[in-house]
């Protein structure tokens, strides 16, 4: 007699119990998120409403005997290892199937057929090749979420999409599309349309949009001016244009009430100034306008955002000394810090002594895992973490030996400055040393004099530190070997002399972290300390020659706020829509540990190699 059957979020082994086929009053099982496998067995239960298999490791392909359960009203199949077609015909017969989710499960969508599921609310084919809008949903007046993200859907919406009346949270993310016509744009909550084949200028009825929370349309061909209408949205909360071919200035738009946490613009070709009107955005959590041509001094006035986690101005034309921030303690939240390939100017002291917040900071207590978790009922069953929940997973893009390369590691903590390739001068301040929460430092290919301070021992998370092409003098300090951490490390053309460390990392480090440093001996180079050295190799300010950590693309943090970011977001809506809110945002995931190495020129790599053999 049992007809409820739910024992999701376990981990439960082995094959598909064949028990649970003679269930005969069994009307909802979820078996979601285990580690079950094998293939599936052919279902003769024909009062089963709710079938959850997601999340597993199921094989082979869907049983035929699937088609002939009548009463099915919600399919999850996705995440899976299934193999084999599966088109609309599979579910024809089930005239109340309201939501059907096959994304990631191995199946491959054949096509369309003549059929309609009027009370279709929920459609997920995310990465099942689907080629073309399927035509059944024309007729889906219910229509409510719709994901075909990561398929080979080319060319244009078709007409009749622009009669979804019922359509909110729309992703159809990594296809071909061309045009941004025939949108319902009216009642449109979440868009994701990142990494498409989008032309032209963002069309005029997006300006109607009055519930629009999520707009990510990064990663397109998109050109002209940004419309005003899309900083005037005191209700958006996610704006992600980056990497298209806007042009003009930022307007100065943004509304006291703004609900904006996120604002990606990065790689564009945006000119003038920071708007002043961005302290309105008092909740702005992430601000990238890296790679664009913007003009001004540091704008010192964003320090009044206090929930500021990711600041990332490189690659623009900022200029001139960063003067002394106002308030006590700026930037309490700040992570991620990039202000690298600009033109500023000025002492280091007066940048680094706003981040008090990155001393001391407890790395336990400061995770960026980011949640949302709501629980819908459909029937008798609650689906909960399935629509939009969980972790969401961040994907980064390094440039790794002058080649992007996109990882997908996860760090629950990570906060990084990069000052590079810019004219600061001066000492770096022995404080520094106190930052020993930060994972990357950046401060090369600038005119940084004096000695490294021995100060930094302390910086005991340190990953990644470059500190190439200044001016630097003195031994490299013994107790910087303490940072066990240390994978990447580059002091090279400075002045620096004496030998080098030798213990824990810095028995892995290769010739190239100490290249251009005449003075230094010891291994790995081939200057043996005591005796005669090699010729040296002069300090060259090489302005097109990377460092490991100038080239990284921080635009590309939150890539996603990617193909995840629809989905991961779009619970906001679901919470608004059921008035019980519960959602929380503890941060965002950023970027991995840095592991990228400087391209020797080939007249450098003989000359070391023809030394090493003399010795």
């Amino acid at each position: 007699m049992l007809t409820h059957l739910v024992l999701h979020n376990n981990n439960f082994t082995g094959r598909f119990p064949s028990s649970l086929v003679n269930l005969t009053k069994l009307q909802v099982l979820s078996l979601r998120n285990n580690s079950l496998s094998g293939t599936l067995p052919e279902f003769e239960i024909n009062s089963l409403k709710t079938l959850d298999l997601s999340r597993n490791q199921f094989s082979g392909p869907i049983p035929q005997s699937l088609r002939h359960l009548l009463n099915l009203t919600v399919v999850f199949l996705g995440q899976n290892k299934l193999s084999g077609e599966i088109g609309a015909e599979m579910f024809s017969s089930m005239t109340n199937l309201s939501i059907l989710d096959l994304s990631d499960s191995g199946l491959s969508w054949s096509g369309n057929i003549n059929t309609t599921f009027p009370l279709l609310s929920y459609l997920a084919l995310r990465s099942c090749c689907v080629k073309d809008f399927p035509d059944f949903i024309f007729n889906s007046k219910n229509l409510w979420i719709l994901d075909l993200s990561e398929n080979e859907i080319h060319g244009q919406f078709p007409k009749w999409f622009g009669g979804l009346s019922a359509l909110e949270i729309l992703n159809v993310s990594h296809n071909y599309l061309t045009s941004l016509d025939h949108i319902p744009w009216e009642k449109m909550v979440v868009l994701d349309l990142q990494s498409n084949s989008l032309r032209g200028p963002l069309p005029s009825p997006i300006c109607t949009s009055t519930e629009l929370l999520i707009l990510n349309l990064s990663y397109n061909n998109l050109s002209a001016k940004i419309p005003n209408c899309l900083f005037t949205f005191s209700w958006l909360m996610v704006l992600d244009l980056r990497a298209n071919n806007f042009h003009g200035p930022i307007p100065n738009k943004f509304q006291k009430n703004s609900e904006l946490i996120h604002i990606s613009l990065s790689k564009n070709q945006l000119e003038g100034s920071i708007p002043t009107s961005l302290v309105n955005c008092t909740s702005l959590k992430v601000l990238d306008l890296g790679n664009n041509k913007i003009q001004s001094t540091f704008p010192t006035w964003l320090e009044t955002l206090q929930e500021l986690e990711l600041l990332i101005l490189k690659s623009n034309r900022f200029y001139g000394p960063i003067v002394s921030f106002q308030t006590k303690l700026p930037f309490p939240n700040m992570r991620i810090f990039d202000l690298s390939n600009n033109s500023f100017t000025g002492s280091l002291m007066e940048v680094l002594k706003g981040f008090k917040a990155m001393m001391y900071m407890d790395a336990h207590k400061s995770g960026v895992e980011y949640y949302v978790e709501e629980t819908l009922r459909f029937g008798s069953y609650l689906v909960d973490e399935v629509l939009y929940s969980g972790l969401y997973v961040e994907s980064v893009i390094l440039v790794m030996k002058n080649q992007e390369t996109k990882f997908n590691k996860i760090l629950k903590m990570f906060t990084t400055i990069d000052l590079s390739r810019n004219k600061f001068e001066g000492e770096i301040p022995k404080f520094i040393g106190n930052f020993n929460s930060l994972l990357l430092l950046n401060l090369s290919h600038n005119n940084l004099t004096g000695h490294i301070p021995i100060e930094m021992k302390n910086m005991s998370t340190l990953e990644a530190l470059d500190l190439s092409f200044n001016q630097l003098t003195g031994k490299i300090p013994v107790e910087l070997v303490s940072l066990t951490f240390l994978e990447v490390l580059n002091l090279s053309h400075n002045h620096l002399v004496g030998p080098i460390p030798q213990s824990n990392q810095f028995n892995t480090f290769p010739n190239d972290s100490y290249l251009g440093n005449s003075e230094l001996c010891g291994f790995p180079l081939s200057n043996e300390c005591g005796k005669h050295k090699s010729a040296s190799v002069p300090v060259e300010q090489e302005e097109d020659e990377p460092s490991f950590l100038s080239e990284m693309t921080w635009q590309s943090v939150l890539i996603g706020y990617g193909c995840g970011l629809t989905f991961g977001f779009g619970i906001v809506y679901l919470i608004y829509r059921i008035e019980r809110p519960r959602w929380c945002i503890d941060s965002f995931e950023t970027i991995t540990r840095e592991m990228i190495y400087i391209v020797l020129r080939a007249r450098k790599r003989r000359r070391r190699n023809f030394h090493r053999t003399r010795h």
